[in-house]
């Protein structure tokens, strides 16, 4: 090789070495900033998210139990997330907060409607070591977020008491959610198996913002997001779950509502196809899962069951379709499926 050529090789393994150089420290820099994206240096409090849409005739007692919190206000943010349709709901909320200065208040807005998306964005933004989230048209205790908060610890949920209202007479409704035998503050042994209900609701509880903030809330579902969500989380961080009991007056207080998804009418896309697609999620979840962990083997095999339920509901109702109903559940091919519940 002459000398003028070897020159010319040097130049160009130079070059390469320098792209290939340049190249390594853009994709640092990138995975750096996913990094940090993902662990922010998060504050001490709470970080309260709120969907809201169409909030306008029912968002008021939410924001009138915000304003009574007894929780230091430099303790907490709210974050509101609008979504879909506007209406005067960011013009109730621009009024709450510059009537509020005190309180650490953002407002944000999302043209795409759906509480997946809106809590996913909620979380992003979050800037606190723990996470709660409400629905709009609820509202909660005076002393809610200060009581749950004395109760935090390292990797634990803190899960408050839950009372329905009706919302036509008003009635306090002792919720089925919290197991009757719960009369004790403390760590709950076995949480999810044993009190499910409450720990896959997505209120009613605050967690650890870090968790949270790494596993996102399913936009592809219509309903079941609830069970989606905490079958995907649970599993993977193997929380400690301490209830609140109603003495210390820490209460989340749902309306019961004439057209809420639990009183919908049977329908094959709402019992079955929705349903698949939760199920969906639990079985991913169920195959990541050793063997080993027999706690939340069992506990997804309980969500699996509480799914098929709707299923069982339906074939009450219509019997004549279980067959098709059998059919759209092996296409699937779940790891776990009670088919007795479907088969009788």
């Amino acid at each position: 090789m002459s000398l003028k050529n070897s020159i010319l090789s040097k130049s160009n393994q130079y070059n390469y070495y320098k792209d290939k150089t340049s190249q390594l420290k853009k994709e640092n820099k990138k995975l750096k900033d996913e990094i940090n994206e993902l662990s922010p240096e998060l504050e001490k409090g709470i970080s309260v998210v709120i969907p809201s849409y169409k909030g306008e005739n029912h968002i008021l007692p939410i924001l009138n139990s915000l304003e009574k919190q007894t929780l230091s206000k430099d303790l907490f943010e709210v974050i509101f997330v609008v979504n879909g349709v506007m209406d005067s709901t960011m013009d109730i909320l621009t009024d709450f907060t510059k009537n509020n200065q005190d309180m650490n208040i953002t407002l944000t807005y999302t043209n795409e409607a759906g509480v997946c998306n809106a809590r996913n964005i909620g979380k992003r933004i979050a800037k606190r070591e723990y996470i709660g989230f409400l629905d709009d048209d609820d509202f909660i205790s005076e002393k809610y977020l200060e009581v749950l908060y004395n109760h935090i610890g390292p990797n634990r949920v803190v899960m408050s008491n839950f009372i329905d209202i009706d919302e036509e007479t008003g009635e306090e409704i002792e919720s089925f959610l919290v197991p009757f035998d719960m009369n004790d503050s403390g760590v709950v042994e076995g949480a999810p198996s044993i009190m499910a209900d409450l720990c896959i609701i997505t209120t009613a509880k605050i967690l650890p913002t870090m968790a949270v903030k790494a596993t996102d809330f399913n936009p592809n579902i219509n309903n079941g997001v609830d069970v989606s969500y905490y079958a995907r989380l649970y599993p993977k961080h193997h929380f400690e779950f301490y209830f609140v009991d109603k003495s210390e007056e820490a209460i989340y207080y749902r309306i019961r509502r004439s057209g809420s998804i639990s009183r919908q009418e049977y329908s094959f896309q709402f019992n079955v196809l929705d349903r698949l697609k939760v199920m969906d999620d639990i079985n991913e979840s169920y195959l990541n899962v050793k063997k080993s962990d027999k706690e939340y083997k069992k506990f997804l095999r309980i969500l699996m069951r509480g799914q098929s339920g709707f299923m069982q509901r339906y074939l009450r109702e219509y019997p004549e379709e279980r067959e098709k109903v059998i059919e759209e559940v092996k296409k699937h091919n779940f790891e776990y499926f009670p088919y007795e519940r479907i088969e009788k």
